[in-house]
């Protein structure tokens, strides 16, 4: 429905005289922050018009006071008045008036509003790794953070420094980055782990091993982390829509000790007859969450390889693991789980199912799922779900947060997702990481964001001497508990 009013003073201040046509629905703006609830304090939620508007003009009013107003190619907030205004309007609401100029003309759609949460999201900022979506090379690739209250990114490392290797697996604890670790794959492979500011150089494959550990997670005390060891290979689909699929010839799960670099190392998940992947501590460290799969010949069977969610009792004080027990016997119902992750308040466990495999990320179909640790009762969470692939999935340090990656946008490239989660585990509508010119960054930039976390910090990594280290090969060696 459209009519024509008179073009406000108040609305216009953009110095244009004339009419505008008011429409009924509401603005396709991009990125879609339609009804979505964010923190305080977030960076501006910018956005942009559809094609073919070359100028407009937003005025944003708070449930609970203020204003704001922008005008421009495109939505641009000032960051320090956004912040002013949501900080007012906390537990309140931004009432958004949005007109667009094209042609000459202008249209104003219909006000929408976003949701202001009363709880804090207090992280400093997310980590990333940003790589091209491509499967058989790579230029540059590289471990970023990003001020989740600003826009400003900044890389951790870059394969630059470090030329021929790959980097993955960044792994903070419980999203503090005093205690991180990443891996570099390649024939300069090597485990990095900082604590405090001492950062060490460690080789974990012994030779009781299958190789160097990945897809780490540390225990809460900080003395542990628990890995798993799995030789990673790609093949490629022919004959339907999936293209790449990422599966591990074996798989095993063993926990360090950083006292002295020693490996625990069960016979009971060491075993070739089974693929151990994607450990996860709870938060009182005494559990240690894992998926298990039978394992079958591949890539021949690939597509046979489900996951179920288990869980053995972990002993901080000697390493020591205990009964095993299927939590989700998921590859009974055909599918598989991946990636487990307790929330911080030992509430929640989030977790990924597709139809088989490890890899959700490449996988159209997989989901993000919920579990109540107090019930045992599981849902997808249909909140945040789309067509698409979800997964990469972290918790903020008050489990009241959460990030994931997703395809959703094109099918191809891999977006930074935030959502909030109530006592009830009701999710919200997600938002897509904020960014100065959204349109400009997301539709230009040829790099996939892949397992983000939250960080109550900023990382600090002193790139000097890396090229040097990691060239050298002195290396920590790992040892075997006896």
């Amino acid at each position: 429905m459209k009519r024509w009013i008179p073009f406000l003073a108040t609305l216009l201040l953009a110095a244009c005289s004339g009419k505008t046509t008011f429409v009924e629905e509401l603005p396709a703006i991009y990125p879609d922050y339609i009804g979505v609830t964010i923190p305080a304090g977030i960076a501006p939620l910018n956005f942009n018009l559809p094609d073919g508007y070359d100028r407009v003009f937003v005025r944003v009013t708070g449930s609970n006071g203020g204003e704001l107003k922008t005008r421009g190619r495109w939505a641009d907030f000032p960051v320090k008045k956004w912040h002013s205004l949501t900080a007012r309007n906390t537990g309140g609401t931004l009432h958004f008036t949005v007109l667009g100029r094209k042609d000459g003309s202008w249209t104003q759609w219909r006000d929408f509003i976003l949701y202001v949460s009363d709880v804090p999201l207090d992280e400093y900022g997310v980590t990333y790794r940003k790589i091209a979506p491509g499967y058989t090379t790579y230029s540059t690739i590289g471990i970023y953070q990003r001020d989740i209250h600003t826009f400003r990114e900044e890389p951790i490392i870059e394969s630059t420094l470090t030329p021929g290797q790959c980097m993955n697996c960044h792994t903070a604890n419980a999203t503090d980055p005093s205690q991180f670790l990443f891996h570099l794959r390649g024939a300069h492979g090597a485990t990095l782990i900082q604590k405090d500011g001492v950062r060490e150089w460690v080789t974990t494959k012994t030779d009781s091993t299958l190789g160097n550990v990945a897809y780490c997670y540390w225990h809460p005390d900080g003395r542990w982390f628990a890995g798993s060891i799995n030789p990673v290979r790609q093949s490629f689909w022919t004959g339907d829509q999936r293209t790449i699929e990422v599966f591990d010839l074996a798989s095993d799960l063993v926990v360090m000790d950083m006292n002295d670099h020693s490996l625990v190392v069960d016979p009971r998940f060491t075993t070739p007859d089974y693929l151990e992947s994607s450990p996860a501590f709870t938060p009182d460290g005494k559990t240690l969450y894992f998926c298990k799969a039978k394992a079958f010949d591949v890539p021949r069977f690939v597509d046979s390889i489900r996951y179920d969610l288990m869980r053995t009792s972990f002993d901080a004080e000697t390493g020591a693991l205990g009964e095993i027990e299927t939590v989700i016997p998921a590859s009974r119902e055909g599918h598989s789980i991946a990636f487990p992750r307790p929330s911080y308040d030992g509430r929640w466990l989030m977790y990924n199912q597709a139809d088989f495999g490890v890899f959700p990320i490449s996988h159209k179909e997989a989901d993000l799922w919920l579990m109540d640790l107090q019930t045992g009762e599981t849902r997808p969470i249909d909140e945040v779900n789309s067509p698409f692939s979800e997964s990469f999935h972290n918790w903020s340090g008050n489990s009241r947060w959460f990030l994931f990656s997703s395809r959703r946008e094109d099918g191809l490239y891999v977006q930074v997702w935030i959502a909030s989660i109530d006592e009830n585990g009701h999710c919200t509508k997600p938002f897509v990481l904020p960014q100065k010119n959204p349109r400009q960054y997301y539709h230009s930039t040829l790099y996939s964001f892949n397992a983000p976390d939250f960080t109550r910090e900023r990382v600090r990594f002193d790139t000097r001497g890396v090229y040097r280290e990691v060239f050298s090969d002195e290396r920590i060696q790992a040892t075997v508990k006896p």
